[in-house]
C-alpha cells in the first residue's frame, strides 16, 4: 500500500511515518507539508492513502481535499487534526475525505484501519 504523509510538522510526520513504516505492506512514497505541495505530489503518485492534516504551512488540508476532488483523485483520504470540531468532521466528508481522526488520541485508530485494508476481506 502507497501512502503520502502530508502534515506541517516535522516531528509528528517524522512519527507518522515511523508508525506507517512498521506496517508490513505499507510503503510511504511521499512527504509534504505545505498545501501545494500536497497536490502536487498526490496528482503525480497515486497513492492508495492519504494522511492529510487540516492545518498546513502554508494552506489547508480542506484545500487539499477540494483540488483532489476537482483533479478526479481516487486515494483515500485520512484527515488528521487537533480540531475536532463537528463543523470540521462534517465539511472534511462533504469534500471526499473518507475518514476523519483526532492526532492526539486517533492515530491507532487510523493505524487499525490501514491494518484492515492490507487483508482482504477484513476492510470496513
Amino acid at each position: 500500500m502507497k501512502i503520502v504523509v502530508v502534515e506541517d510538522s516535522a516531528v509528528i510526520r517524522k512519527h507518522l511515518v515511523s508508525l506507517l513504516l512498521s506496517i508490513p505492506g505499507v510503503s510511504v512514497i511521499g512527504e509534504a507539508e505545505s498545501e501545494h505541495e500536497a497536490v502536487e505530489m498526490i496528482l503525480q503518485l497515486y497513492p492508495d492513502v492519504v494522511m492529510l492534516d487540516v492545518n498546513l504551512s502554508p494552506g489547508s488540508g480542506f484545500n487539499v481535499l477540494k483540488a483532489l476532488g476537482k483533479a478526479g483523485s481516487t486515494s483515500e483520504i485520512f484527515m488528521l487534526t487537533n480540531q475536532t470540531h463537528d463543523q470540521y468532521r462534517r465539511l472534511s466528508f462533504e469534500l471526499g475525505a473518507t475518514g476523519f481522526y483526532d492526532k492526539s488520541t486517533g492515530i491507532e485508530n487510523v493505524l487499525d484501519k490501514i491494518r484492515s485494508m492490507m487483508q482482504p476481506g477484513l476492510s470496513s
